[in-house]
């Protein structure tokens, strides 16, 4: 591997950086945006299961798989 000096690749590490810092704040905006999602979901499904109980209660493992 070629050696440069630490000048040469300052600009490509700096803008891999803000390329890595732009996509990490995109994807925690995506688990943010998920999180609310699941959370509303989860809200609307509760009142549901509250009058069937057995809607909550995990279901029997199928003997055949």
């Amino acid at each position: 591997m070629a050696q440069i000096s630490i000048e040469d690749a300052f600009p490509t590490f700096r803008k891999r950086l803000n390329e890595l810092f732009e996509e990490n704040l995109l994807l925690r905006a995506q688990v943010d945006v998920l999180e609310r999602q699941l959370a509303a979901a989860q809200q609307q499904t509760t009142p549901a299961a509250e009058g069937h109980p057995e809607a909550s209660a995990p279901a029997a493992p199928d003997p055949g798989t």
